[in-house]
């Protein structure tokens, strides 16, 4: 294995870790805590994406070019695609 190949399954890792902060975080609240510690799912979660960030900046370090990484059009783009299908899910009756 090469330093692309292991951080590309450091990506994939950090990213199995943000879908299981999230999870936790929908089953018992942003706010719920872990008894004895001052960690609570929107800690955790917040904590994943930093470290998903670190491995990101550290892809780049490395020489693994990341085209249009953190690009605001893009950005904005995929915010307006969830925003309209939210709009759907409402009118469907599946959010609040």
């Amino acid at each position: 294995m090469n330093i692309k190949e292991y951080l590309l399954v450091c990506v994939n890792e950090e990213g199995l870790e943000i879908g299981h902060a999230a999870d936790k975080a929908l089953r018992f609240g942003l706010h719920d805590g872990y008894p004895g510690t001052d960690r609570t799912n929107i800690t955790d979660l917040v904590a994943e994406i930093n470290d998903l960030i670190g491995v990101l900046e550290l892809m780049r370090e490395n020489g693994i070019e990341l085209p249009k990484l953190f690009d605001r059009l893009d950005i904005e783009t995929k915010k307006a695609r969830v925003n309209k299908y939210m709009a759907v899910s409402k009118n469907l009756g599946t959010l609040e």
